[in-house]
């Protein structure tokens, strides 16, 4: 069975290759929030810097791995775990016994793989959020498309080269498989390979507008990067601002 999100095998791999310069956007808004719900939050990529800066950061993290990784950072970092909590579960069935002025999704919606799903999710989320609470989210929509194995980076750490490279096949049921392939080399030999397959759900715009309006969310802004510009037609990334109405 091909998981949903494919990083048990290589979740000590994923901050080699994760270099999405991300982390000042969502500062951005965690900073003003004072405190975020980090959905989906993986080895603390994003949390960790919020909580450098003081945000309190309630992370939710489904995968054993990805969890381990994150704690591994915490215990190195005494001051900056305060600020975070970091529990298992996933977007559909976390609780928390309160409500939060802003939660983040990053690289987590396009796991949802139909349409209950995401309604559950957001729902939840929902639930989660104070009146006027932010929801931040990106959907990959220009990258669910057949693309061939391709180099996907390399990373050199002393005498070991790290490479990656991935692969996509759109299935039935608007549904994407991915292929991830880390190849580790030491002293310029194959030293070990790692595959890791992973599931991901299709949906086009006019749909994720539906489905944000019936669980309670009123779009405020798109954007088409990091940098804020605004969304426009046939951009790779879609980045959501809605607020919980």
């Amino acid at each position: 069975m091909v998981a949903k999100s494919g990083y048990e095998k290589c979740a000590h791999l994923y901050d080699l290759f994760d270099t999405t310069e991300n982390i000042e956007f969502f500062l951005r808004y965690g900073c003003e929030a004072g405190e975020v719900l980090d959905i989906g939050a993986g080895t603390g990529r994003i949390a960790i810097p919020l909580a450098e800066r003081g945000v309190k950061v309630f992370c939710v993290e489904p995968s054993p791995a990805m969890r381990r990784e994150f704690e591994k950072k915490l215990s190195a970092l005494p001051e900056v775990s305060k600020n975070i909590e970091l529990v298992a579960g996933d977007a559909t069935s976390f609780k928390f016994p309160r409500t939060f002025p802003a939660a983040f999704l990053s690289g987590i919606f396009d796991h949802f793989l139909d349409d209950q799903e995401r309604f559950s999710s957001l729902s939840n989320i929902a639930k989660h959020l104070e009146t006027h609470g932010k929801l931040i989210f990106e959907v990959g929509l220009g990258y669910m498309k057949d693309s061939p194995m391709s180099p996907a980076g390399k990373v050199t750490q002393g005498d070991k080269e790290y490479r990656r490279f991935t692969e996509g096949k759109v299935l039935p049921e608007e549904k994407m498989e991915w292929l991830l392939v880390y190849e580790i080399y030491q002293s310029g030999k194959l030293a070990e390979k790692i595959e890791e397959r992973s599931l991901a759900g299709i949906i086009d715009h006019p749909k994720l507008h539906r489905l944000l309006k019936e669980t309670g969310f009123e779009i405020k802004r798109e954007f088409g990067g990091y940098d804020f510009k605004e969304y426009k037609d046939g951009d790779l990334l879609l980045i959501i601002e809605a607020e919980k109405r």
